[in-house]
């Protein structure tokens, strides 16, 4: 099963430039926050504009440029153990300390992952299979064609793991 993880556009960009290698999600709207952790251990982002400050969604469907692999699940319950990690991240800290206080248990998920970029971008056109605040989706088959290369190690992905460990 090929599985798709909606991220944001910001949040992409810097995991695809090595600036970024962890993922924190608490759950979207119509998910329980058991059921948006990290149980997948490879799936595609879909970068969104959705929670985009100043941005607006585009109906043109998902531009796909990430393969991640998950080297590191699990969950954070002390805000002072994400606020550690939230420089390393392309997040907005106000926006993430919402998601983490929302809900009665107070946690954030996270999957310290491995990014791959694609090459040529995978085109998903808008589709009501992939629309709704959530945030896993059962892709079709990627195409043949895609050829993944590894975003290089960097000195945050090095701190982003001495952080987690």
């Amino acid at each position: 099963m090929t599985m798709g993880f909606k991220e944001l556009a910001s949040v992409c960009e810097a995991v695809a430039t090595g600036r970024q290698s962890l993922l924190l999600r608490k759950a979207g709207l119509r998910e329980s926050t058991a059921e948006s952790g990290f149980q997948t251990k490879h799936f595609y982002l879909l970068p969104t504009q959705y929670h985009e400050k100043s941005s607006k969604a585009s109906g043109d469907g998902f531009h796909i440029r990430l393969r991640v692999e998950v080297i590191q699940s699990g969950d954070l319950f002390e805000w002072s153990n994400v606020e550690k990690l939230l420089p390393l991240t392309a997040y907005d800290p106000e926006t993430i300390r919402e998601h983490f206080e929302s809900r009665d248990q107070k946690l954030l998920h996270f999957a310290h992952i491995r990014a791959f970029l694609l090459e040529p971008e995978w085109h998903l056109p808008s589709s009501a299979a992939l629309s709704g605040c959530r945030s896993w989706f059962e892709l079709p088959s990627p195409p043949a064609n895609l050829r993944e290369s590894p975003v290089s190690a960097t000195e945050t992905m090095r701190r982003t793991a001495d952080l987690l460990s």
